[in-house]
């Protein structure tokens, strides 16, 4: 346990118990956290390495503290005044970014983005028109979801916004404007460009000027340049090492902050707008950004989750307060290094905001916490009667299920995470397998239909599936437990597709084969080898017609499925599903270079790895053409190298396990033969090297 603030306020508050002499001090609420974060810490420390937090009403900061460390090997801790990326929570602060021009008069929500953006197109046909400001900021758009190149970096890389307001130009709508809502990054990046169209300034200083300052959010800075160590909370490695700074480029989801600071956003919001005597959002404003804007969505056949998108919130009813009568809004933040959740109540005006860094088995917690802290908190108040316990899960009553009721929820589905496939056994029960490596691997048998209309298994009856039918599609629902257990949330997970056709002998020569990332140089998830350089092509068994894309990118592994019937030199993304399973979906697109079939995915570039040429022996020079990709080289046999006048390299074993990393110049003794290097530098430089074969494997 480190340095904490507590009732900064010492005034009477309004929540204060009938009959109490003073402000009510959360001592019970504050215990329990306490408690909660000393285990989680004691046992996940090599994945949590610290947390901190704030728990405020609209007058006062009730509690902020920061347990952990920063440092093991300095024994160094975190305080409420360490910085800690919230991530995606900065949306909200996008969101009021937003309606403050609103207020002003010089944006209208429902206005077209290229009023303000008239650089703002989409390579297919007009209907990327038809985006308003308000899509951008409740997931609607219809944009792809995130643009991966130097999204998250281990050095400042800026002008994030401005290099995807110009991909934009050659990519195309997944689906309809306003026709679904699914998150979506790549929404909020566009209104950095809106604001800095408006306002003549960029979003950064906007957001400086405009609301960290007259809030009060004076430690809160973006990533623009480095922090000095001690400043901030880095991730750790095994030993307890700090990693490098991470850094968020899409800076309207990446702003760093204290507890203290996301308090009094919160304070202000809670207040309907007003800081002090100043009013810096209107009511309305405030009331807009809470209200739910997925109600009205064409497409939502689940509306039983926890996204009911409001402007920058992820949802305006937050699941564990929802079940006990309590209206909350909430957002929640994942970089690489953090994890992050803000919930606020705006009539019982309390809020809490938690953030935490390690690793990604981290990225519940913070939200379960948070949860946790504001029903204790409204409990130890008065204002509900006590905190709900999980109940006892229960499968329901089994029935016999129909050749019509397996007919209808057998076969297979596609997300954006990857494939599902629900089979039908002798027995009449249902197996659930998904596609991993290339094969499909059961992960829950024996579901069976249930009075309730679910499939469910007897050994996990906290899990269950069923079938729903909207725009021609069947989709897959799935039904577990939310937060602390005490209620359930429903989510589209995955849909069916029709049949495809056959596979061009062009497309069918492409399957099996792997190509090698030439961009990002300064990718945090490439740096701290949280993901290989490839990219695969695969198949799906029994789902004939199609692709998969095959990539672990943004620390998550994808297996998403393509329709290639378009052509031989495109296959498209081919998922509507709302909420998130449809998130981060992408067009791959086949590029001709220099006889050579390339890929470009995501925004990211990727060469054949078949035609890696050799390196050659003893010194030599390599020269980065003018696009400034990465070349890559393959070392024939065990070697020493030695590497100058580079900005990043890669060094990978055969099987594409990170060996050594660096900037600028570098230098490595025994490399196993068979590894393979990527060099990057800027356009027309000419690299270095210093190659010496081993015998026997071994250094001379």
């Amino acid at each position: 346990m480190n340095d904490r603030e507590t009732n900064l306020d010492i005034g009477q508050s309004e929540h204060s118990p009938a009959g109490s002499h003073g402000p009510l001090t959360y001592a019970a609420t504050i215990a329990d956290a306490r408690a909660t974060i000393l285990k989680e810490l004691a046992l996940s420390k090599t994945n949590t390495s610290a947390v901190t937090l704030a728990l405020v009403d609209d007058r006062r900061l009730l509690w902020a503290e920061a347990f952990g460390s920063i440092d093991r090997t300095s024994s160094q801790t975190p305080t409420t005044e360490t910085l800690f990326c919230v991530a995606s929570c900065s949306k909200v602060i996008a969101a009021v970014a937003t309606m403050i021009l609103v207020d002003r008069g010089l944006v209208e929500l429902d206005a077209p983005l290229v009023r303000y953006v008239p650089a703002f197109r989409l390579a297919d046909g007009e209907a990327y028109r038809d985006i308003t400001v308000r899509m951008l900021l409740d997931h609607s758009s219809g944009l792809p979801g995130t643009f991966f190149p130097n999204v998250l970096t281990i050095v400042p890389v800026h002008g994030y916004s401005a290099h995807f307001l110009d991909a934009l130009a050659s990519e195309r709508l997944k689906h309809a404007p306003g026709e679904l809502a699914v998150y979506c990054n790549d929404g909020f990046t566009l209104i950095e460009c809106l604001i800095a169209a408006v306002t003549g300034r960029p979003y950064t200083a906007f957001v400086e000027q405009e609301i960290l300052t007259p809030v009060g959010m004076n430690h809160s800075h973006f990533g623009l340049e480095r922090f000095d160590t001690g400043r901030f909370a880095p991730a750790l490695d095994g030993a307890g090492r700090p990693e490098p700074q991470e850094y968020v480029n899409v800076y309207a989801s990446g702003l760093f902050s204290t507890p203290s600071d996301m308090g009094r956003l919160a304070m202000m919001l809670l207040n309907r707008g007003r800081v002090g005597d100043q009013s810096l959002l209107s009511s309305d404003a405030v009331a807009e950004m809470g209200r739910d804007q997925t109600v009205d969505r064409p497409l939502n056949p689940i509306t039983d989750h926890y996204a009911h998108f409001g402007l920058g919130w992820d949802g305006v009813r937050q699941g564990g307060l929802a079940a006990v009568g309590v209206t909350a809004w909430f957002k929640a933040g994942d970089a690489d290094h953090y994890h992050s959740y803000l919930i606020v109540a705006p009539d019982e005006r309390l809020a809490i905001t938690v953030s935490l860094t390690n690793g990604s088995t981290m990225a519940s917690v913070a939200g379960v916490l948070a949860e946790r802290i504001l029903l204790n908190a409204l409990a130890e108040r008065g204002s509900i009667a006590t905190v709900a316990a999980a109940p006892a899960p229960d499968p329901g009553p089994a029935i016999p299920a129909s050749d019509a009721d397996l007919a209808a929820i057998a076969g297979i589905y596609a997300s954006s995470y990857g494939p599902r496939r629900l089979e039908v056994q002798a027995d009449r029960t249902v197996t659930l397998s998904n596609f991993v490596d290339g094969r499909w691997l059961p992960s829950l048998a024996g579901l069976r239909r249930r009075q309730s209309g679910y499939f469910v298994a007897d050994h996990r009856p906290e899990v269950a599936y069923r079938q729903v039918v909207a725009a021609g599609r069947r989709y897959l629902a799935v039904r577990r437990p939310g937060g602390l257990g005490h209620y359930a949330m429903e989510l589209p997970d995955s849909h069916d597709l029709p049949p495809g056709e056959p596979l061009s002998p062009r497309w069918q020569a492409r399957v099996g084969r792997h190509w090698l990332i030439v961009d990002d140089p300064f990718s945090a998830f490439l740096a701290l080898g949280r993901q290989p350089p490839l990219f695969g092509l695969g198949l799906i068994p029994g789902l004939e017609g199609y692709v998969a894309a095959l990539v672990i990118t943004a620390g998550l592994r994808l297996v998403q499925v393509l329709d290639p019937r378009e052509g031989h030199a495109c296959a498209r993304m081919c998922l509507k599903i709302p909420v998130d399973n449809g998130w981060g979906l992408n067009d791959l697109v086949i590029e001709e270079r220099d006889g050579e079939e390339w890929v470009n995915w995501g925004g990211l570039r990727y060469r054949p790895l078949a035609t890696v040429p050799p390196l050659e022996w003893s010194q030599g020079t390599v020269t980065i053409g003018h696009e400034g990709l990465g070349e890559w080289r393959r070392l024939p046999a065990a070697a020493s190298l030695t590497l100058t006048g580079s900005s990043a390299w890669y060094l990978y074993d055969p099987e594409f396990t990170l060996l050594e990393r660096g900037l600028k110049a570098g230098a490595v003794g025994a490399v196993p033969g068979g590894s393979y290097l990527v060099m990057h530098g800027r356009p027309r430089t000419t690299l270095t090297l210093t190659v010496n074969q081993h015998t026997s494997g071994k250094p001379s």
